[in-house]
C-alpha cells in the first residue's frame, strides 16, 4: 500500500514519529474521518481481510467498514509505521450483558513500558484517543473513558464510559494476543448469522469533533456535547445523508 496516500484519506500530510502525539493524532483522525458502516455486509458482498482489498476500499474507494476491516487494517498502518502492536478479541456489553464471545477485534499499542488500547472500529463510542490500561480516567471529545482490570475475570481488563454519573461497561478484552485470522469465523457470524445485529438495517457511525453521528436504518442521532438530537428520514433522503453526513457516495 502507498501510505502516504492512506495517510491522506485520513488528512494526515506531515511525518509521523513512534510517539504518543502521533499516534493520538492518527487515532483522531482515522474516527473522524472513516466512519463504522456495514453497508457491504447488506449488499451481500463478502467482507475480505486481504490488506490490499482494505487499502483498496478504505483509501481509495473512501469508504468505511466494520471492526474487522477498520481496526484490521489500522494493525497493518501502525505495524508500517513502526508501532508494536497487538490485536485482541473483544466480547460486547450489549443491553447489560455479554454478547458472544470475541466478536470485537481492537488494538494495543505498547509505548515507552505502557499499553494503551488503541480502536478506530468501535462506531460511535469508540475513543477517539489512546487509552491507557492503568485505570487512568481520559476525556476524549464529549465523555470520560477508562480501562481497568476485570474484577470477574483474570488477566481481563474492561473498556468502560461514563455517562452522567455511572460508568457503562463498552467491552471486555484479555492480554492473549490474536492475528486477523482468528477472526474468520466470528467475521462470517457477523456477516451471516440470524443473531448478528449488523446484517438486518443500514449502520453507520462516526465520531465527530463535538460527538457522533449514528445512522440506524432510517434513523439518525446527532451527540454534540450535552446536546443529543433525533429524527427519522425517508428513503429518498438516504444518498444525501450518506454524503453530507458521512462522505460516502453509495
Amino acid at each position: 500500500m502507498d501510505i502516504k496516500n492512506y495517510l491522506a484519506r485520513i488528512g494526515i500530510t506531515q511525518e509521523l514519529k513512534n510517539n504518543l502525539d502521533d499516534l493520538t493524532h492518527l487515532q483522531q483522525n482515522h474516527v473522524t474521518q472513516v466512519p463504522f458502516e456495514n453497508l457491504d455486509i447488506l449488499k451481500s458482498i463478502p467482507l475480505s481481510f486481504d490488506p490490499n482489498y482494505l487499502y483498496e476500499k478504505i483509501a481509495i474507494r473512501q469508504r468505511g467498514g466494520v471492526c474487522y476491516e477498520l481496526n484490521g487494517f489500522f494493525h497493518v498502518l501502525l505495524r508500517e509505521l513502526n508501532f508494536d502492536v497487538s490485536m485482541r478479541a473483544a466480547t460486547v456489553n450489549l443491553n447489560g450483558s455479554w454478547f458472544k464471545e470475541g466478536t470485537h477485534l481492537t488494538n494495543i499499542v505498547l509505548l515507552n513500558g505502557e499499553e494503551y488500547l488503541v480502536d478506530v472500529g468501535f462506531g460511535g463510542n469508540t475513543p477517539s484517543i489512546p487509552i491507557p490500561l492503568t485505570g487512568e480516567k481520559i476525556f476524549a471529545v464529549n465523555a470520560y473513558y477508562r480501562v481497568k482490570p476485570y474484577a470477574e475475570e483474570q488477566r481481563t481488563w474492561v473498556l468502560e464510559k461514563k455517562e452522567d454519573a455511572d460508568w457503562i461497561m463498552l467491552y471486555k478484552f484479555s492480554e492473549e494476543e490474536k492475528v486477523l485470522d482468528d477472526f474468520k469465523s466470528v467475521c462470517d457470524f457477523t456477516q451471516y448469522s440470524e443473531q448478528s445485529t449488523f446484517n438486518k438495517t443500514p449502520v453507520i457511525m462516526k465520531v465527530t469533533d463535538k460527538g457522533r453521528i449514528t445512522l440506524h436504518d432510517h434513523s439518525l442521532t446527532i451527540v454534540e456535547g450535552l446536546k443529543k438530537t433525533k429524527h427519522t428520514f425517508g428513503p429518498e433522503q438516504t444518498i444525501n445523508i450518506y454524503k453530507e453526513l458521512f462522505d460516502l457516495e453509495i
